[in-house]
Formats: structure tokens, sequence, C-alpha cells
């Protein structure tokens, strides 16, 4: 079974460092609406769309990534961006949260980054999976 729906291209490790690099400066910019009460659209518009292409990236080059710690966290930290609708009160500590879960997870050993709660070890391709 293949576990990449996108192949590697010339560029790729380029075009996630600048998706991330860009990912941050627009959560920046949301972070700073927030501590100043203001509303920013373009920096959650920058978040959004760099967001989801990472997402992209990320997944559909090795469909594992869904149940590895690294992914995971993603689930967490759009989790805690609903919260910043239901509660909004509670903006910044959401924030600093995933500021916190993002630091952690980019620099985490790899045991733990590519570890598979659903297979309970290290796990980046499909041969990890068996036994």
């Amino acid at each position: 079974m293949k576990t990449s729906l996108l192949p590697d291209f010339k560029g790729k490790r380029w075009l996630k460092i600048g998706l991330r690099t860009f990912h941050l400066v627009g959560f920046a910019g949301v972070f700073a609406s927030a501590l100043n009460q203001s509303d920013q659209p373009v920096f959650w518009a920058l978040t959004i769309f760099t967001g989801v292409g990472l997402l992209i990236l990320e997944s559909l080059s090795n469909l594992i990534w869904f149940v590895q710690v690294r992914g995971l966290i993603i689930y967490i930290k759009l989790g805690l961006l609903y919260g910043l609708y239901v509660l909004p009160e509670f903006a910044v500590a959401w924030m600093i949260a995933i500021i916190v879960l993002s630091g952690i997870i980019s620099h985490a050993p790899s045991s733990f980054r590519y570890f598979s709660l659903l297979h309970g070890k290290k796990v980046t391709s499909l041969q990890d999976t068996k036994g």
C-alpha cells in the first residue's frame, strides 16, 4: 500500500520552509491582534492559507502522518483555534498554548514526533506498522 499521495518534487523542502515562515508571520499578526484587541483579517488569511498548505504537504506526503504525534498535535491546535470562537475571552491563553505545542513538536526528538499512539511505537513507514 502506498502511503504517499503527493510525490516528492524539486523545491518541496523550500516550499515547506516558505509556507512555515509565512505561517509564523501570520500567526504573530493574529497574536498581536489578540493582545491589542484589534481585528487584522489579513493575518488570519495568511495563517489559514499557509496552514492549509502545510497540512496538505505534510499529510499527503505520508499518510502515516495522521496517526503520528506530529499529526495529533495539529488536531489539538485546531481544537484550540476553535476555542477562540467559543471562548474568545481566552484567546491569548489559547494562542500561547498553540505556540507552546508548536515549539515542543518542532524541536522534539523524532522518537516522539513520529510515535504512533495507534501502533504504540515510532512509525515512519508501512514496514514499521507490521509486527
